[in-house]
C-alpha cells in the first residue's frame, strides 16, 4: 500500500495535550489518526460523540483495572468465579 504524508495546522497546546493523552493509552497521534480514518471510511461517517457529558464508564473501569493489575492485583481464576455463580444461583433459588 503506497503512503501519503498529510499536513495539517492545529493550535500546538492542543497537539502537546492530545498527545500527553494519548502516550498514556499507549498511542501515538500518527496511529490515532490513521485509526480515525479507518473508522469513517468502515463506518462511512464520523466517529465522534459530540456530548456535553461522558458517558464512557466502560473505558473507566478499563483504566481502573489495568492500574490494579499494575499494582500487582491478580484477579480471579475461573473456577473461582464459575464457584461464586453457583452459589449466587443456588442463594437465589432458595428465595424463590
Amino acid at each position: 500500500m503506497a503512503s501519503t504524508t498529510i499536513s495539517l495546522r492545529t493550535d500546538s497546546e492542543l497537539k502537546f495535550q492530545a498527545e500527553a493523552i494519548l502516550n498514556q493509552l499507549g498511542l501515538t497521534l500518527n496511529g490515532t489518526f490513521n485509526m480515525l480514518l479507518q473508522q469513517i471510511v468502515r463506518e462511512k461517517s464520523v466517529p465522534l460523540s459530540l456530548s456535553l457529558t461522558s458517558q464512557n464508564g466502560l473505558y473507566a473501569d478499563l483504566l481502573l483495572a489495568e492500574q490494579e493489575r499494575n499494582d500487582g492485583f491478580k484477579g480471579f481464576s475461573s473456577d473461582d468465579v464459575l464457584r461464586d455463580m453457583d452459589l449466587l444461583i443456588a442463594e437465589a433459588e432458595k428465595k424463590i
